[in-house]
């Protein structure tokens, strides 16, 4: 596949034969939300050579998803001739494209799509576009889907409900589903809630059997609407902040830090392997059988997996470093870098360094990342640290703070420059606000420096 690293180049790959490489190229175009890149992204949007066997057009469902990123709203017309396509995952790519871009120009196209007769229309996506323009006036038209055999579309009608009308019953209805049996359903829940900004509805998405990162994203999404109702001057608005508001921090910022479980649903309670039970402390306990309590899906065998490695004598010289660069199973790094953070040894730096800095492959490294970035803050905030220390660690977190997409990795070196507190990390935060475009991280680095 040819190599894509820049706007040149992906431009000049979207005329690659390889539909694989045109589809590459159109992501990447949108992941990197290049302006300049819109007029090649319509021409995507508009070609029919890259068709499925089942009829649909994968480059221009990529191509709606990356306009929408960019959100440059000369593309809606263009955007809107799609819904005359038979590809209902285009439809559905153009209608959250539609969502991000905002503009009531789309009004009259939603309506007459609306009374469009299509068999398997997206309307999960459509009643979530009608949400987010209030198109109120087509309500009627919505309510049946209140009692939709989908639960998700069900609970997308409960969502335009509630918006709507501002009625709790909506509201409850939606965090039925977060208890559902079905793990999509409840995490479907969670991010209309997250749509709709249910400030009161926090508690029970930390409550829900749902993944971790969804948890941070909701939370995330529902402070930061909350901030940009309040004030466009996040500045001033950090003074202003309602204490409903502050405990959602406190709850990212644990969530961050401790984000263990990534995207995968770890049972609280015991898991079938050890029956409820812990090995017994009189059993010997091997470096085979903390490995697999890291991998156990229970979070209390994966947390005393971690505290053996850390504060049992038995391990006490156990090189967790060497370990961690040897060792490929994700559960186990994670664990292992949990274990490095709760030593707060500057000897382990080799591998909090290398966590921190690993490209993000899947769910498990970008937690790495996080934990590791804020194991560096605990680290760093020794008294007796050297002075070499410092700076290696000031130095990944300068990275960290300002160059990766990952919002999350930026939150957590905020938080880590925040617990080092010294003039050189403070500098480093306020450097790190005259870039920041991200209002929940910008909000949270005007915090670190308020309690600087």
């Amino acid at each position: 596949m040819s190599q894509i690293n820049s706007v040149e180049s992906a431009i000049t790959a979207l005329g690659n034969n390889d539909p694989g490489v045109r589809y590459h190229a159109a992501w990447w175009l949108g992941k990197n939300r290049v302006g300049s890149a819109v007029k090649n992204l319509i021409q995507c949007l508009q070609d029919e050579g890259d068709q499925t066997s089942m009829g649909g057009y994968p480059l221009r469902r990529q191509a709606a998803r990356s306009l929408g990123l960019i959100n440059d709203i000369s593309c809606t017309p263009y955007l809107l001739d799609t819904f005359h396509t038979n590809d209902i995952q285009l439809h559905e790519a153009t209608l959250r494209a539609l969502i991000e871009l905002k503009t009531a120009d789309c009004k009259d196209a939603l309506n007459r799509y609306v009374d469009q007769n299509i068999e398997g229309k997206p309307m999960e996506a459509l009643i979530e576009t009608l949400t987010a323009y209030k198109m109120w006036d087509v309500k009627e038209k919505v309510e049946p889907y209140l009692h939709s055999d989908s639960e998700r579309i069900a609970s997308a009608a409960a969502s335009y409900f509630y918006v709507c009308t501002g009625e709790n019953n909506y509201l409850n209805k939606i965090h039925c589903y977060l208890n559902h049996s079905n793990r999509f359903v409840r995490q479907s829940a969670a991010f209309d809630l997250a749509r709709i900004a249910s400030i009161t509805s926090t508690e029970s998405i930390l409550n829900a059997r749902i993944p971790n990162n969804v948890k941070m994203h909701s939370l995330k999404s529902i402070l930061e609407k909350s901030i940009t109702h309040q004030s466009e001057d996040l500045d001033s608005s950090i003074y202003s902040l309602s204490g409903e508001q502050r405990e959602i921090i406190k709850k990212l910022d644990n969530l961050v830090c401790e984000n263990f479980a990534g995207n995968i649903v770890i049972d609280k309670a015991s898991s079938p392997r050890t029956n409820g039970e812990s090995p017994s402390p009189s059993k010997k306990i091997s470096l085979s059988d903390i490995f697999d309590l890291l991998k156990s899906p229970s979070l209390s065998d994966r947390e005393f997996g971690i505290d053996l490695l850390a504060f049992s004598r038995n391990f006490i010289h156990l090189d967790l470093s060497g370990l961690y660069f040897s060792e490929s199973d994700q559960d186990v790094k994670v664990g292992l870098i949990k274990a490095i953070t709760a030593k707060k040894d500057p000897q382990f730096l080799p591998a909090l360094i290398d966590a921190v800095g690993v490209e993000i492959g899947n769910h498990c490294q970008g937690n790495i990342r996080r934990i590791a970035s804020c194991a560096l803050g605990e680290v760093g905030s020794q008294k007796y640290i050297e002075e070499e220390d410092i700076q290696i660690i000031l130095e990944k977190l300068t990275w960290a703070i300002a160059k990766p997409d990952d919002w999350g990795l930026r939150y957590s070196a905020c938080l880590a420059l925040e617990k080092i507190s010294n003039n050189q990390s403070r500098g480093m935060l306020s450097l790190a606000h005259g870039s920041e475009l991200d209002t929940v991280v910008l909000m949270r680095i005007n915090l670190a420096l308020l309690n600087g």
